[in-house]
């Protein structure tokens, strides 16, 4: 019964492990393939390396419980993200295997084996770790919501395209009117934009081939020559994707894929509606089949999207991952102030209402949606709870 006990996290680690990676993904995250050798390659070369790692801390954690040899452990880890890449590289149709991919895996199992004995030193001076983590903690939120302002557009060059072929197909339809505040604009020239903060932009085009590769419909560039605002077709998705400072740190921005969404037949008129704002977009999509509606409001809570292996979706995903991102920021707060006392895990909970109050009036940003609100608070109970089964554990270990 002990070994099953031992073994049982391992047993759940591998289960996480294959669920994230071994599930096949239509058409991918809408990227290129990465070259296996290549370090570094890719839009979302931060995102995917953090999320490799996260991905792989539980493993190494649950190795550093069984008793086995560091090496050996190591070795395991290794020896897994090795299969998964090679599973990966033959069979699983979406998914890209790199050595990069190796390389973040095997650390994050590293991590998770040194995690006990961090934790012990924290636990040791639980004041000292309570302050240092709530202000990781704020710091965190506040820098994570900032990388997710969508950046302010003073000037925009519009072109309906690219000419890269290597990537991109041509699209097959056209583009009838760009207007932005309800002003038609030129093609192929600068345009000053308004400088108010919330920016009104619709494209009315005639939607190309459902059968097609991946090809830009409108491009808005910035004078830096990077993209602001870019609307491409692949088969019948339409993937928008407006800028932000998550671009420029390799992370996982505002790319929004709506599925199965585009005519199933090409020449059809299509209007695609977009009102911007630093912290929160709505996308309109009006075609012959009738009227699609996607809203974001970014906020504190949001802080995964940075990360996250998946595109920006909406529904019960979204909905747990909110829930879930915030019980584990704010999880090793309540443990941290229970080794002090009850009344720390309430100066604790205070603290962390209190910045996720303040944070959308000092930034401007949304305020946490309710599964923020309720991840949060579980993150504080659970934590506190379970010191007292983490002692129990450890007096029967």
């Amino acid at each position: 019964m002990k070994r099953v006990a031992i073994w049982a996290p391992v047993a759940l680690a591998l289960a996480l492990v294959a669920v994230a990676t071994l599930i096949p993904i239509p058409h991918g995250n809408g990227g290129d393939d990465i070259p296996f050798w290549c370090l570094g390659c890719g839009d979302y070369a931060l995102a995917d390396a953090v999320a490799n790692v996260v991905l792989f801390v539980p493993l190494g954690w649950a190795m550093s419980r069984t008793g086995v040899r560091t090496w050996l452990a190591l070795a395991a880890v290794l020896a897994t993200t090795s299969t998964v890449e090679s599973l990966q590289y033959g069979f699983i149709a979406g998914r890209v295997a790199s050595i990069q991919d190796i390389l973040t895996n095997t650390l994050g199992g590293a991590v998770g084996m040194a995690l006990p004995g961090v934790w012990a030193r924290a636990v040791d001076a639980p004041v000292r770790a309570s302050i240092v983590y709530g202000l990781l903690l704020a710091g965190c939120l506040g820098v994570s919501t900032a990388l997710q302002a969508v950046s302010p557009a003073r000037t925009l060059y519009w072109t309906e395209g690219v000419a890269d072929l290597t990537h991109y197909v041509p699209f097959t339809g056209s583009v009838r009117t760009v207007r932005v505040d309800g002003a038609p604009i030129t093609m192929h020239e600068w345009l000053d934009m308004p400088a108010e903060k919330v920016v009104e932009i619709a494209v009315d085009l005639v939607s190309g081939r459902p059968d097609t590769g991946l090809a830009h419909v409108v491009i808005a560039w910035m004078p830096s020559g990077s993209g602001w605002m870019w609307l491409e077709q692949r088969d019948r998705d339409l993937h928008l994707h407006l800028t932000s400072a998550s671009d420029r740190w390799r992370l996982r921005g505002h790319s929004v894929w709506l599925r199965q969404s585009m005519p199933a037949m090409a020449g059809e008129p299509v209007s695609v509606r977009l009102v911007v704002r630093p912290f929160s977009y709505r996308i309109i999509l009006v075609t012959n089949g009738g009227t699609l509606v996607r809203e974001a409001d970014i906020g504190p809570g949001d802080g995964w999207r940075l990360f996250a292996p998946g595109t920006r979706e909406w529904g019960l995903r979204t909905t747990l991952f909110t829930a879930a991102w915030m019980a584990a920021l704010v999880g090793p707060l309540g443990y941290l102030a229970s080794v002090r006392s009850r009344a720390a895990v309430g100066v604790a909970a205070m603290s962390a209402t209190a910045a996720l109050c303040l944070l959308p009036i000092v930034a401007g940003c949304a305020w946490p949606p309710l599964p923020g609100w309720c991840g949060a608070a579980s993150g504080v109970l659970v934590g506190s709870l379970s010191r007292a089964l983490v002692e129990r554990f450890a007096l029967r270990g």
